[in-house]
């Protein structure tokens, strides 16, 4: 009998992955550029693992024609890593929310939001559960260009940040961020308010977008063809538990609820392929799916997609930003520097500013009163040996949190912990998904 081979990963003895899983993982890592070694491999290969035997499992029970596979990008992430790709919120008051009347229209065989431009490129959520904030965007971009013919791309960043009814990359509401950005007198262009996937402080821009307020779709799926059709892509919630490994085709599967919702996206568009399908746009990137999109069973409420559609109502667009007010002069600035190195630019001085460390002679600035003077030096020091540090960890396959962790509790600099902690993650945001300037240079050692 052939021995049982086991690991200890976080904290429990699991057991070893067959050389098949093994080798499926490899070809994984080879797709996607995953570079995992000593725990951080075993704890991935146990992750994908599971992974395979979820895709086997939807497979089985796949009644329409979609197809699933391992090789999508999030085969190796945790189940909490995963949720972090959602972000729903459970929903106490949209039996409240106002409803739209009933339509009655000839439907056309097929219709689609994207091929008639009032769709924008997709876009990527990344690991903060934002899903809600990008499906209002959508669905107030659409809007917006069915009203006036332009299609703007509005800052999902701006709605994270500022809507205190919701909970930034902890989940929210589309029908919560409507009414938010009806008060709040509309939303920002992206470019004026660039997505980060991380909470930030709220900052006023000017807005581009305004709606007077939004209403719910009726759950019957020829009034929601019908509200596609009329006010533009609509704002809704799935289960996306079988969403993770989906590659193709039409999903009809039961292994999702109707009622445990948990992401929001947007329907836009509809047609037959064998099937009656809805096109839905996720907030995923175009490495999954169907390039960015999933097809989904139309006219059985397929996870819950028929419960909680809404749209905006009154949608304008600016032909320019309106500004925004001047504020009152305030205070002077009460924080000070004690930051000796002085960077001369790029990320360094954003992080300068990021944690409320003003320029002082840095960054190309004259001193502030408040400040004491200082002679800009080239950028060495606490910033190179940073950088050094972060790339070495991305090389060696760690997490964020985990090079955070690592990086700031064992090296002693003239920063805080906070401060490390800040700069580490603006650090990994810079060069996630980019070449490394240093690693591969000057390797630095954190262990």
């Amino acid at each position: 009998m052939k021995a049982a081979v086991y690991s200890c990963v976080v904290g429990y003895a699991v057991a070893a992955p067959s050389p098949d899983v093994l080798a499926k993982f490899d070809e994984f890592r080879t797709k996607w550029g995953r570079v995992y070694s000593g725990a951080e491999y075993t704890k991935r290969a146990k992750y994908f693992e599971d992974h395979l035997h979820q895709v086997e499992n939807i497979q089985r029970q796949e009644l329409g024609t979609a197809t699933y596979t391992y090789l999508g990008p999030f085969a190796d992430l945790s189940p909490e890593e995963l949720k972090q790709r959602f972000g729903l919120l459970p929903s106490e008051t949209f039996a409240q929310v106002p409803t739209a009347p009933l339509l009655n229209k000839t439907l056309a065989d097929s219709f689609d939001w994207v091929s008639k431009g009032a769709v924008n490129p997709i876009k990527d959520q990344g690991q903060c559960g934002s899903c809600w904030s990008f499906s209002t965007v959508c669905n107030l971009e659409g809007t917006g260009f069915v009203s006036t013919g332009k299609l703007v791309s509005l800052s999902e960043q701006e709605i994270v940040d500022c809507d205190k009814s919701c909970h930034g990359c902890n989940g929210g509401l589309p029908s919560l961020a409507l009414t938010w950005t009806h008060q709040n007198g509309g939303v920002g262009s992206e470019s004026s308010y660039p997505y980060t996937a991380r909470d930030g402080s709220c900052r006023s821009v000017g807005s581009l977008t305004h709606n007077q307020g939004y209403n719910k779709i009726s759950q019957n799926e020829d009034q929601i063809a019908q509200a596609l059709t009329t006010y533009g892509p609509l704002s809704i919630a799935v289960d996306a538990t079988p969403f993770q490994s989906y590659s193709g085709g039409v999903m009809k599967n039961p292994s999702c609820s109707k009622t445990r919702l948990d992401h929001a996206i947007n329907i836009v568009g509809y047609g037959v392929d064998q099937v009656q399908y809805w096109k839905i746009r996720n907030s995923w990137s175009t490495s999954w799916g169907e390039q960015g999109y999933i097809r989904v069973s139309r006219g059985d409420c397929t996870c819950g997609l028929c419960t909680t559609v809404v749209t905006a109502t009154g949608v304008t667009v600016s032909d320019s930003p309106s500004p925004t007010p001047p504020s009152p002069p305030g205070p002077s600035p009460s924080c000070s520097d004690d930051i000796s190195n002085c960077p001369q630019g790029g990320w360094e001085c954003d992080f300068l500013a990021n944690v409320c460390q003003k320029s002082c002679g840095c960054c190309d600035a004259n001193p502030p009163s408040y400040c004491a003077s200082s002679v800009s030096v080239k950028s060495t020091g606490i910033f190179d040996e940073l950088l050094k540090l972060v790339c070495t960890a991305m090389e060696n396959g760690q997490t964020e949190p985990e090079a955070e962790q690592l990086i700031c509790s064992k090296l002693k600099y003239s920063l805080e912990v906070e401060g490390c902690d800040k700069v580490v993650e603006l650090l990994w945001g810079e060069f996630e998904n980019k070449e490394c300037p240093t690693a591969s240079r000057s390797r630095a050692t954190i262990v």
